[in-house]
């Protein structure tokens, strides 16, 4: 059965007209009589009967325009949904991220994208950057926002959206708290050390190399940044950490910095989209509301 037909039989039942289904649809009159002849001529039952300048409906007519009425009503519905769609207001949302973008940065560009599409439906996933960017690569994300950088993989693309500092942190009461020190010095200290394979563990063995300078003495080992700055604050040894993870522990007092002479170090945080393909609409109007709400560095 021709969809279109159905379609163009509910305008000629709605208005009892051929003249004005034919204006509705912008086609000619000959075409809209062509369709209802087919359509008719298809299910071998009369449609129409003539009735003075206008057109009847018989049985068979009515019980057709009912499904007819269905049909226009879907289509109507699909056509606002797909402009939802199109728009970024409707769909779905799907984010791989690592610890720190996860925690620190993103839950708060959420809550705006929230309040501007409410029907998108969001997921996000908290993984180890190698993970997060296989993610987006095989489709199981529509974006990736990794700390530390990351890697460059083909087919996926780069935006560096942000970047904080890395911050020595020991418990408010440890004797190098707020203090200035030489690297050398502040190696001497026991370290809460990150699991292997994270950015901030691999960024501190990196700078250990740079200063030409053995490991820390492990004090601990944790698999998360939470885990990290709770034992720091405890007493257990020094931590290497994201500003944006350590700044609400620092200012309430519960962890100090440690300044290191001729240390500085900045902590890129970067978005990875598929090179060369658009991501979807949602994808798209959450990553505007990320760059009007970060300090973005190209």
């Amino acid at each position: 059965m021709n969809l279109y037909g159905l379609i163009v039989f509910h305008h000629v039942a709605a208005s009892g007209s051929v003249t004005r289904a034919a204006e509705i649809l912008r086609i000619s009159q000959p075409a809209v009589t062509a369709h209802v002849r087919n359509m008719a001529a298809e299910l071998g039952l009369t449609l129409l009967a003539p009735k003075g300048r206008g057109i009847l409906l018989t049985e068979a007519g009515i019980r057709v325009a009912k499904h007819a009425a269905k049909l226009f009503a879907l289509q109507n519905e699909i056509s606002r949904d797909l402009e939802l769609y199109r728009s970024g207001e409707a769909g779905e949302l799907r984010i791989a991220a690592t610890s720190l973008p996860a925690n620190f940065l993103l839950p708060e560009q959420l809550v705006s994208f929230r309040a501007a599409c409410p029907s998108v439906h969001v997921s996000m996933q908290t993984l180890n950057a190698s993970d997060a960017l296989g993610a987006l690569q095989h489709y199981k994300a529509d974006i990736a926002v990794i700390g530390g950088g990351g890697e460059a993989r083909p087919g996926l693309e780069r935006k560096l959206l942000q970047e904080d500092e890395l911050w020595f942190v020991v418990a408010a009461n440890h004797r190098y708290a707020g203090k200035r020190l030489a690297f050398a010095a502040l190696m001497e200290e026991p370290f809460v050390m990150r699991e292997p394979g994270s950015a901030a563990r691999e960024r501190l063995l990196s700078l250990c190399r740079v200063q030409g300078m053995s490991l820390p003495r492990e004090a601990l080992q944790v698999s998360g940044v939470h885990e990290s700055l709770h034992a720091a604050a405890a007493g257990l040894g020094v931590s290497f950490v994201s500003s944006l993870e350590a700044s609400r522990a620092v200012s309430r007092g519960e962890l100090a910095r440690v300044e290191v002479e001729g240390v500085e170090l900045r902590n890129p945080i970067v978005l990875y989209t598929r090179e060369g393909e658009a991501p979807p609409p949602a994808a798209q109007h959450f990553i505007q509301v990320i760059l009007k709400q970060v300090e973005v560095l190209v």
